[in-house]
């Protein structure tokens, strides 16, 4: 297991919550971006544990004890997350967080709740930093360090030698950027690497710059669909032509409706699509009959539920104590959720997710090509 955060044994005295009675509400609090740029993944998140917690309390609850989901918004941004994991788990006094949906929001709530000994489940971060930000912090989404290895066969595969990138200044953007630098295909060089503003959105000057060299492939590294909108639309303003790469933030159905023709042909490399066979179609129907088609995606939704369903269930088992839950996460030998059958390893990254590169082709994003790292 991973090692504490350094100030876990002075947090845990101040933080520490009171065990609740037998027939108290259970509660699990939620944090993600609910407003801001990311606000589309933050809906589908939020309301994908809501289902689930709508489903067991149908069923009798926990052990017959209900479940209460308390939803803070984490705008995407650490400070935010910090403030809502700090109401979670000292006003609120949840036994669990589904979240963050950012990797900012993960990092900064799980200095909150590691030393509490909250466990906290994180369904999309993927910044590497989060395998060592405690011993109380999972995810059920693989590590950027990974999709690092990914996208560099990627590049190779379709030989692609020359990378231009633009990386917002984030936990996130930064991990992908680094990530993707330590996994260069042979022959493949960096020629245009520059660092913007959190909330940037004006990129035509680093545009203009970016036309007169000479690349084939451009990764927009935007933490939002909204970010990775901006640099398509403003690329494509200039008449660029080169291929168009991206990754978790820019698989979003949403791009359709703010960028349609500048993203036509972008490649984002995330996980599979959902299936829409057996239980992921019946999660799938179930999602669109409650609220709609998803706003971001529908594998954010099904990663949440599948996160809110094993914490329940768990808890169901071991009670709400947060060390047992934490050792019995940690012991779990495989959820079969609705993305698919996963596990954690021993710092708490998921172990049976994949990646799959996408497509956004003919106004539809589909999944174009499975990506094993082996």
């Amino acid at each position: 297991m991973k090692r504490t955060l350094a100030l876990g044994s002075l947090l845990a005295l101040a933080l520490t919550a009171c065990q609740p009675s037998q027939e108290d509400p259970i509660k699990i609090g939620y944090l993600g971006p609910l407003t801001g740029d990311f606000a589309s993944a933050g809906a589908d998140t939020v309301n994908a544990a809501k289902m689930a917690v709508e489903e067991v309390n149908a069923a009798g609850g926990v052990n017959g004890r209900m479940v209460i989901l308390i939803a803070e918004d984490a705008r995407c941004t650490g400070s935010d997350a910090a403030n809502a994991a700090q109401k979670l788990v000292t006003v609120d006094k949840v036994v669990g967080i589904i979240g963050g949906v950012c990797s900012s929001e993960t990092l900064a709530a799980g200095a909150i709740a590691d030393p509490a000994k909250v466990v906290e489940i994180s369904p999309t971060s993927s910044s590497p930093e989060i395998t060592a930000a405690g011993d109380f912090i999972f995810r059920n989404y693989p590590s950027d360090a990974l999709k690092g290895i990914a996208l560099g066969k990627f590049l190779q595969n379709a030989k692609f030698t020359k990378l231009a990138v633009i990386s917002e200044n984030t936990d996130f953007c930064q991990g992908i950027r680094s990530s993707v630098k330590d996994n260069l295909p042979e022959g493949t060089t960096v020629v245009f690497d520059e660092v913007v503003d959190a909330g940037t959105k004006d990129y035509r000057t680093l545009m203009t710059r970016l036309k007169n060299l000479d690349f084939d492939v451009f990764l927009a590294n935007g933490q939002s669909d909204a970010t990775v909108a901006e640099m398509a639309k403003q690329m494509r303003e200039l008449g660029m032509t080169q291929q168009i790469v991206g990754t978790d933030t820019a698989d979003s159905v949403t791009l359709l409706t703010l960028a349609p023709d500048a993203v036509e042909g972008l490649k984002p490399l995330s996980v599979p699509s959902l299936s829409e066979e057996g239980t992921g179609k019946q999660f799938a129907d179930q999602f669109r009959a409650k609220h709609g088609e998803p706003q971001f995606g529908m594998f954010f939704a099904a990663l949440s539920y599948d996160a809110t369903k094993l914490l329940l269930e768990t808890i169901g088992k071991v009670g709400t104590d947060g060390e047992k839950i934490r050792d019995a996460l940690y012991a779990h030998e495989g959820y079969e959720g609705v993305a698919g059958k996963f596990s954690f390893d021993g710092n708490g990254d998921v172990e049976g997710i994949p990646f799959a590169m996408k497509e956004f082709k003919g106004g539809k994003l589909v999944q174009s090509e499975l990506i094993p790292l082996e």
